[in-house]
């Protein structure tokens, strides 16, 4: 029986694929979804210490409930994201793939709203470098303010069609292509999209993938690896797009360890059903390219602001790591070992952000980015306050904020030892800096 009101052609499909499985698969559609969190290993916030483990990934947990994470500093600190359970399989793949790797380049190509980015980065421990990419403006808002509030600096953001990447032939070591899908597994998560789920959509959603696929394959080095994924059930979104990479371009497909998550081998991926996992559906493959491609060398084109490293010693620890970046009146801090790469990143795409931002010069005058006070590498020397909840939550809402006898100048404001962002202290008054565009206005 269909309590669910799960699309009766979506559900004939699924009965055809599951046989006796569907009514297991059916009524754990009626059943709340898990609430799932990954804690920010760079922070290390004391946050769900006692809730479950989830099994398939690093620092990561099921609440018991949902909170309010709007209304939770710490959310707005960076110190964890919130993320469906099953795509953070993510992780046992990479851990598979990545010991072949000293420094692995790769692309997450379709990245908002930032939950794969911000998981690889976690995974990668500091090592390597991750190009963000968002071509929609909206979603890549959302994707540079996490990507920002995880605090790390070895990742570029871009906003390009995919079609762009061929301009960087054998690039990328790895590419993760978690692709825009039908959604299927996550009618349970969200009941508006199986008002707008139809075989057209799906048919539709096949011939996009298709595209993206086709335009990325150039940019992979010789082999290197293709992560697919989807959160769907659909043969023509998962399993024919694989094999028609491994027809058309003669990649190999690479057997997973799925670490007993109960994930289903298709025999060209491995789908995760929410009747079998804690978790919505998800499908993954890899496949190994076997064709050689001419690898890019970036060559540096960046002008080097040296009359700026005194804002690196200033704010950032290990300074000598970074290389100082001034593009019009912005103070940006690259990672000297990444400067090339992103030299050659930032002629070929359009390139949102890279490295940290410092700053914006206004005269004579420097005034701090939010970036620079939710970045991993602050000098924790850098003039704090700490704030109460309430008042925490006045800042995070653009508000007043009232500190007696505070000593003139910037000042990083703090929620439990966690940066939330700057003010600046005038004597008679407090500036809040928090950005206008990520205030909270839930009361």
């Amino acid at each position: 029986m269909n309590t669910t009101h799960l699309p009766e052609a979506f559900l004939a499909a699924m009965r055809a694929k599951l046989g006796d499985d569907v009514d297991a698969f059916i009524e754990e559609h009626n059943n709340p979804a898990p609430v799932s969190v990954r804690i920010n290993p760079f922070k290390c916030a004391p946050v769900f210490a006692d809730a479950e483990k989830i099994p398939w990934a690093t620092n990561a947990r099921f609440l018991p409930e949902r909170i309010s994470f709007t209304l939770d500093p710490l959310f707005h600190a960076g110190c964890y994201y919130v993320q469906e359970a099953s795509s953070m399989f993510l992780e046992m793949v990479l851990k598979q793939l990545l010991p072949e790797f000293k420094d692995p380049v790769i692309l997450d190509s379709c990245a908002a709203p930032g939950g794969k980015t911000t998981h690889i980065l976690a995974t990668l421990a500091g090592k390597g470098l991750v190009v963000s990419n968002e071509i929609i403006p909206g979603r890549n808002k959302i994707l540079m303010q996490n990507v920002i509030k995880w605090g790390c600096d070895n990742v570029v953001v871009a906003q390009n069609e995919t079609s762009v990447f061929g301009k960087l032939p054998g690039m990328f070591d790895m590419l993760v292509v978690d692709a825009p899908c039908s959604g299927e597994g996550l009618f349970r998560k969200d009941k508006e999209a199986t008002t707008e789920w139809s075989p057209d959509q799906v048919a539709n959603c096949a011939i996009r993938q298709r595209s993206i696929l086709n335009d990325l394959y150039p940019s992979l080095k010789q082999n290197g690896y293709l992560i697919y994924s989807t959160c769907t059930y659909e043969a023509s979104e998962n399993e024919e797009q694989v094999q028609r990479m491994m027809y058309e371009y003669d990649m190999e497909l690479v057997p997973l360890n799925t670490f007993g998550t109960n994930a289903v081998n298709t025999g060209f991926g491995y789908q995760f059903y929410p009747h079998k996992c804690k978790g919505e559906g998800f499908f993954i493959s890899v496949l190994r390219k076997k064709q050689s491609a001419k690898n890019q060398q970036g060559s540096d084109k960046t002008s080097k602001a040296t009359a700026q490293n005194n804002f690196l010693e200033q704010f950032l620890t290990k300074a000598t790591d970074f290389v100082p970046v001034k593009v019009k009146d912005e103070i940006f801090a690259f990672p000297s070992k990444w400067l090339n790469t992103i030299s050659l990143l930032r002629e070929a795409l359009f390139v949102r952000k890279a490295g940290i931002h410092l700053g914006t010069m206004k005269g004579s005058d420097f005034i701090p980015s939010p970036e620079l006070a939710l970045s991993i590498h602050l000098n924790p020397e850098t003039p704090k306050v700490a704030l109460e909840l309430n008042q925490a939550l006045d800042y995070l809402r653009c508000g007043n904020i009232n500190i007696p006898n505070l000593t003139k100048g910037w000042h990083v404001v703090t929620f439990n030892g966690f940066a939330l962002g700057w003010i600046k202290a005038l004597g008679n008054r407090i500036n809040n800096y928090f950005p206008k565009e990520w205030r909270i206005l839930h009361k």
